[in-house]
């Protein structure tokens, strides 16, 4: 079965809404990192069983069975119901589109910006120019010179369909064992996954396309510092900034034994040295490749990009804001297991007026 939109109770909009986010965040930041504030008078376990109580009421209200939650009728009746099906998925697919625009926007800020559009349309992007005018001299008797553009064009991003199958242990839900919040946690953090290496994927095959000046194939402390001026000054004076993995950063530390003295502490703490030549450094999250037979890493650490933030972002990414989940019919597995598709579209793309650069270590 597929799901229509669904649209919260002015209750959720008030409860559990904020008390989602708020356990995303706090989830976030206990596993991962976030610069959010989230509220600290409660454990996440806490607020795990809170936002699952209150998933489970808008979930009846939703199937239109909140007058059946008496004595007569339990759970286990309840999740045979078509309907009820229907609301759990159908709320577990609103909570993640809820809050996955925003996650992938914090983790991505430095190079990246978020767009949420509605189903069927797409992001509309106007191409600015990243260079300043060119000053002429001119005689006193000509009005103009060489006319030149604020802008080049524009570029659109359709989103595209994803998707993610999965099965609920409906035996486990009976059980309270199955926690939904930590189950639409997942779907996000695996949707993040996927964009991550989206843009990983796009900024390393742009090696290719930049020209001599913009592409380093080897580190060496000269070279860096070129390739960052270079960036910062062909974006108009605004100041780059270097991405990698941290295994990849790890490689950017002075050539000189002499310089090196004293960045030990720092360089052991962090894994990597936050600035280098003025020029800071910022990791990005290495990702695993999930079709490996042993857990390869999914993003190269053999590349660093230069981009400069402050001006245009280099990676734009567009969400249609309704995803879609299809259900299997009660009971259609051999167990009591429930399969689910929850389609997810977006698309990514580097698209800027900005220019960037790109180092290859040896």
């Amino acid at each position: 079965m597929a799901n229509k939109i669904i649209t919260f109770s002015a209750e959720t909009e008030r409860d559990l809404i904020p008390a989602w986010r708020d356990y995303v965040t706090h989830y976030r930041a206990e596993h991962f990192s976030t610069k959010k504030i989230y509220d600290t008078t409660k454990d996440l376990h806490t607020k795990e069983l809170l936002v699952n109580k209150a998933i489970d009421a808008e979930v009846s209200r939703a199937a239109g069975l909140s007058n059946l939650n008496c004595s007569l009728v339990g759970k286990q009746a309840l999740i045979t119901n078509p309907m009820y099906i229907w609301a759990t998925f159908a709320v577990l697919n609103k909570l993640v589109d809820v809050v996955t625009p925003d996650v992938v926007a914090e983790d991505f800020y430095a190079f990246a910006n978020v767009q949420t559009v509605g189903k069927g349309n797409n992001g509309s992007f106007t191409i600015k120019s990243s260079d300043l005018f060119e000053v002429e001299v001119n005689g006193n008797s000509r009005r103009h010179v060489s006319a030149q553009k604020q802008f080049t064009g524009t570029k659109t991003l359709t989103p595209v369909n994803h998707t993610i199958t999965t099965q609920v242990d409906l035996y486990r839900i009976l059980a309270g064992e199955e926690s939904l919040a930590e189950y639409a946690m997942k779907i996000i953090l695996s949707i993040e996954s996927q964009i991550a290496l989206d843009i990983a994927y796009a900024m390393q095959d742009s090696f290719d396309t930049r020209t001599a000046n913009f592409k380093e194939s080897s580190f060496t402390p000269v070279a860096f510092k070129t390739l960052a001026t270079r960036v910062g000054a062909a974006n108009g004076g605004s100041r780059a900034i270097a991405v990698g993995t941290e295994i990849g950063l790890m490689d950017v530390m002075p050539q000189d034994d002499y310089l090196k003295l004293g960045l030990g502490e720092t360089y052991n703490s962090i894994g990597y040295l936050p600035v280098f030549l003025n020029t800071p450094l910022l990791a990005l999250a290495q990702k695993i490749d999930w079709s490996s037979a042993d857990y390869d890493f999914a993003i190269s650490n053999k590349f660093i990009y230069f981009v400069s933030p402050g001006l245009q972002k280099l990676v734009q990414i567009v969400f249609e804001d309704e995803g879609l989940v299809i259900a299997d019919n009660v009971f259609t597995n051999n167990n009591l297991t429930q399969n689910a598709s929850m389609h997810k579209a977006w698309k990514t793309g580097l698209i800027t007026g900005a220019k960037h650069g790109v180092m290859k270590l040896s």
